[in-house]
């Protein structure tokens, strides 16, 4: 009985093991299958991606073998109609797979009848099928495009001829992809073609090119092309635009065209009028990790609403944006999961559905949009009819999922400033970051503050004037007598004080202000300090509390302390290094005199920083040329008492002070470079005698 007992026991213990394995496997299976297999994103004010709620999720996966026709083999290309039914290139089998909308099998077109001989293709890589069921396929490496009705009989074959007397310097057709607008023309996107879309005629005709993407070489390829030789500037791209790598049709005829990183829409003349109004350009992930290549733009879909999805092969993502150029919403990933993709070739949809087809796996991956992406859609949807409240209902309850979505907040202030609720109209927009119609309701705002203040401020402007008035009729009744300066009779605070009055008459007196500064001694190293910390100081006034419609920087970044001390060192190696070169150039100024004539030089900062980032507050985007105007006069007036106190101070004439101030910066450069080199070498070497510590460690 014991012995029973005790195995029953045992079991009890198995038993409970196993269903808490069970139970913990259980709960990680029900975690994971919840997980999605990528994030959502989008991007804030400062280019960083900021997570948002699954936009799409994946509801199905159809392959070859679930269609019982063996498996996708490299497939380049996907077509859905306007009925719902998918057109699938499968390129190295040589045949266009035609599913219905219930994703059913109903052909597998593999050849067809030309001229009494049959036909099959060749390396297929692209598909457009009008609203008659007419299929276009640019059978690639047949040098052909293809023309087949519904039915899967030809209609003909458009082959490519070069017209006499046109520069071409290609000399194989190979078709990729194409599209027909809806009076027949034919544009078809070629391989090593950078001459724009081939375009062809009702007639089958070779007519030219259109859309040529623009030539944009790098400032790194300008600068060095201009030292080339001969032969390494041929050997050199020829700053060659980018040939398109795919094109669709939206619902009124016009061509989307991708390019790598260029999305370009294509009116029938074949200009491009993308509206671009997005605060960052479309060109897919605005700052990728150092360790991932930049966005590729392999296709490109559009809905009838005007948002458009372009799909980057390179990171497995689907970008998607609005009429207007704005983003919406970044969704999937490269991996091995059911969303996820290898390597993604193509992008059709339906209605709001999505299909992604996957050139590595040879399968199509079918997204669904959730309620997120519904409720976005639908604002835009109402926002481009004008329907301004039930647009705004709709951002209303996509910030409740997404408290982060600028283009709510945009949304809600346009719905604001048409009902003249300027000041929440103002909050909408900073929270947008829309600095234009920011701009546009402040001065509704401002116009009406002013109004319903305008006694107040009319008397006050009357009391200002009217005390400036005294003010300079009893200066005038003083006795004006100019004493003579007398700097061992003046102490303590006065002395102090005095020296930062002077410094008001050295920046409008510069020649005169430095030559007092030194020989007189008018000036004086407290009140020269004092006058670098303060200009230091609205240097770092200016970046924090300058308005928002000027100010680009990230407030929160700003470390006072840090920004102080990198300005005070600067401050102290121009001063060091001026006065090693003066040393050896023949100067009359000690380090003192540098470094009291180098402060003073920079008073115009202090007199003009602080009062422009006060009135910046209260100025519009369009008079920010009187902002800029100052911010950089400020500049100026100081580097030219910079210039001039190194003329006073070493007695040089103006061409040898030029040429100093030049020394100056260049030894200034190399200083820094040496520095950086220093502490880089130092880091290296601290790291290697980590590592032989820990080897030594690891062997004991």
């Amino acid at each position: 009985m014991r012995r029973l007992g005790s195995i029953s026991g045992a079991s009890k213990k198995s038993w409970l093991c196993v269903l808490a394995l069970f139970f913990i496997g259980g709960m990680i299976f029900s975690v994971s299958a919840s997980e999605q297999p990528y994030q959502s994103y989008i991007f804030n004010q400062w280019g960083d991606p900021v997570p948002t709620p699954i936009p799409y999720e994946p509801v199905e996966v159809i392959s070859g073998e679930q269609l019982g026709i063996g498996a996708f083999n490299n497939p380049q290309d996907l077509f859905v109609d306007d009925a719902g039914n998918i057109y699938v290139v499968d390129t190295k089998n040589n045949r266009i797979v035609h599913l219905d909308r219930d994703f059913t099998l109903l052909r597998v077109i593999t050849e067809f009848e030309l001229a009494g001989v049959t036909e099959t293709f060749n390396g297929p890589s692209g598909i457009f099928v009008d609203e008659q069921g007419t299929m276009f396929i640019a059978d690639t490496d047949n040098e052909r495009v293809v023309q087949l009705d519904s039915a899967g009989s030809l209609e003909r074959i458009i082959t490519f001829s070069k017209p006499e007397g046109l520069n071409i310097e290609f000399t194989q057709f190979l078709p990729s992809k194409l599209v027909v607008d809806p009076v027949g023309r034919i544009f078809v996107a070629a391989r090593n073609v950078f001459d724009g879309l081939m375009e062809f005629n009702v007639d089958g005709e070779f007519m030219g090119f259109v859309g040529a993407p623009a030539v944009r070489p790098s400032v790194y390829d300008l600068f060095w092309n201009r030292f080339a030789t001969k032969e390494q500037r041929e050997r050199r791209s020829l700053f060659l635009p980018i040939e398109y790598t795919n094109v669709t049709l939206d619902s009124v005829g016009f061509i989307y065209a991708v390019a790598k990183d260029e999305v370009r829409r294509l009116n029938p003349t074949g200009l491009d009028v993308l509206q671009r109004e997005g605060q960052w350009p479309i060109v897919g992930d605005i700052q990728p990790p150092a360790d991932v290549n930049d966005s590729f733009f392999r296709d490109i879909t559009v809905s009838r609403n005007g948002i458009y999805h372009v799909l980057d092969s390179e990171r497995g993502r689907v970008f998607t944006y609005d009429d207007r150029g704005n983003l919406l919403y970044v969704f999937g990933s490269k991996g091995a999961n059911i969303g996820s993709f290898s390597r993604a070739r193509s992008i059709a949809n339906y209605g709001e559905r999505l299909f992604v087809l996957d050139e590595q796996r040879g399968q199509i991956t079918v997204f669904d949009p959730t309620e997120y992406a519904r409720l976005i859609h639908l604002a835009n949807h109402h926002y481009m009819l004008g329907n301004f409240a039930e647009s705004n209902e709709a951002w209303n309850k996509v910030l409740v999922l997404n408290n982060h979505f600028p283009l709510a907040y945009d949304g809600l202030g346009m719905a604001h400033i048409r009902q003249r609720d300027y000041a929440s109209a103002m909050e909408y927009f900073r929270l947008a970051n829309n600095r234009e119609y920011y701009s546009k309701a402040y001065a509704h705002y401002r116009k009406d503050v002013i109004e319903r203040n305008f006694l107040w401020i009319l008397l006050g402007l009357i009391a200002l004037i009217t005390a400036i008035v005294f003010w300079i009729k009893w200066r005038s009744k003083r006795p004006q007598q100019k004493a003579i300066y007398d700097s061992s009779a003046v102490h303590g605070w006065r002395r102090f004080f005095g020296g930062l009055r002077y410094a008001l008459h050295v920046v409008v007196h510069p020649f005169d202000g430095f030559w007092d500064l030194k020989y007189e001694e008018r000036g004086n190293l407290p009140a020269a300090t004092t006058i670098l910390l303060l200009a230091s100081l609205s240097l770092v006034f200016l970046k924090q509390y300058t308005g928002y419609l000027f100010n680009y920087r990230d407030v929160t970044e700003i470390n006072i302390l840090s920004e102080v001390v990198t300005s005070v060192v600067t401050f102290l190696l121009w001063v060091v290094i001026n006065w090693a070169l003066t040393t050896l150039m023949e100067g009359k100024g000690t380090f003192l005199d540098i470094y009291t004539a180098t402060a003073y030089a920079l008073t115009p900062l202090i007199l003009i920083n602080f009062p422009i980032t006060i009135w910046s507050n209260y100025m519009i985007l369009n008079e920010g040329a009187y902002y800029y105007f100052f911010y950089g006069l400020g500049i100026v007036w100081s580097g030219l008492l910079v210039f001039f106190g190194t003329q006073v101070t070493h007695h040089y004439t103006p061409g040898k002070t030029l040429w100093t101030c030049v020394l100056n910066l260049v030894g200034m450069g190399v200083v820094v470079f040496l520095g950086l080199l220093f502490v880089n070498m130092f880091s290296m070497l601290a790291e290697y005698a980590t590592t032989v510590y820990r080897e030594i460690v690891y062997r004991l």
